[in-house]
């Protein structure tokens, strides 16, 4: 029974590469990406794209993109502090983010994160283990306090989002993260490639256990099915419960989308199971 299991998520993941081959995941954000660097694509927004910036890293030696999105309110509350979401993948998630957002008048504050140079493929180190140990200390020793030192953030409320290997990297900061003071509140991972080194991942998890068992945090997963990475997350979930962790929440959502799909099929339920649903 497992080794037809195993065949059959072995194949599920051929048939993902496969799809993939010749175009970008999220190809439509990507293209949504590309607007974003015309003066005129923020006109239509309530809030503000304050723009692309560059942030270079003396931890990983990398230069990576970034863009900031500020709600409408924000202005005009200067006392005001705002939940933040961290976006990875920025340079494929940004559009999607921030137009649904925007569209629904929500006071969050978005922070998009590229994966570095283009076509340099950096995502394949930093969001994997054990890469992403070392992208870990770059986010919190160096980016996540020069952003927080220019916006008024609500540091309580804090999310990080990614998908596919991005997603393991949100995943593995819930467990690289500060058993004390945690930098983020809400974990979210949308057909995350679990498949990746799971070994790794299952030591991680064992390493942080040891230090506190308790983890008062939200993991927000979503899967592809039947293209994507769906068994893998089940996999993954089954695996965690074991531990049955306190105080760790995990809600699993899955959509009948193509893994290239998940982040447009994900945002809007995700958002309102973390702040609730929009007044319009």
């Amino acid at each position: 029974m497992r080794n037809t299991k195993n065949l059959i998520n072995l194949l599920i993941v051929m048939l993902v590469v496969l799809s993939s081959i010749g175009k970008n995941l999220y190809a439509e954000d990507d293209n949504k990406i590309s607007e974003i660097k015309k003066p005129v694509w923020g006109q239509y927004f309530n809030g503000k794209y304050v723009g692309k910036s560059l942030f270079t890293s003396k931890i990983t030696g990398v230069t990576y993109p970034y863009h900031v999105y500020l709600p409408a309110s924000y202005e005009n509350n200067p006392n005001k502090v705002y939940p933040i979401i961290y976006a990875l993948d920025g340079q494929w998630s940004l559009g999607g983010l921030v137009i649904t957002i925007d569209r629904d008048n929500r006071d969050i504050i978005v922070v998009a994160i590229e994966e570095g140079p283009e076509e340099s493929n950096r995502r394949a180190i930093d969001y994997r283990l054990p890469g992403a140990t070392l992208y870990t200390e770059f986010f919190k020793q160096e980016f996540l306090p020069s952003i927080e030192s220019t916006y008024r953030i609500d540091a309580d409320n804090r999310s990080v989002q990614g998908t596919s290997l991005s997603g393991i990297m949100t995943t593995a900061f819930l467990f690289l993260d500060d058993h004390k003071t945690p930098l983020f509140k809400n974990y979210i991972a949308y057909d995350a490639a679990y498949w990746d080194n799971p070994e790794l991942m299952q030591r991680l998890i064992k390493n942080r256990l040891q230090i506190e068992n308790r983890m008062d945090s939200n993991l927000y997963l979503t899967t592809a099915f039947p293209l994507g990475n769906h068994f893998f997350v089940m996999d993954f979930i089954d695996n965690l419960e074991q531990y049955a962790i306190p105080g760790l929440n995990i809600h699993h959502e899955w959509y009948m989308v193509k893994h290239d799909n998940i982040f447009d099929a994900s945002i809007d339920n995700t958002l309102d199971l973390i702040y609730g649903k929009p007044t319009l």
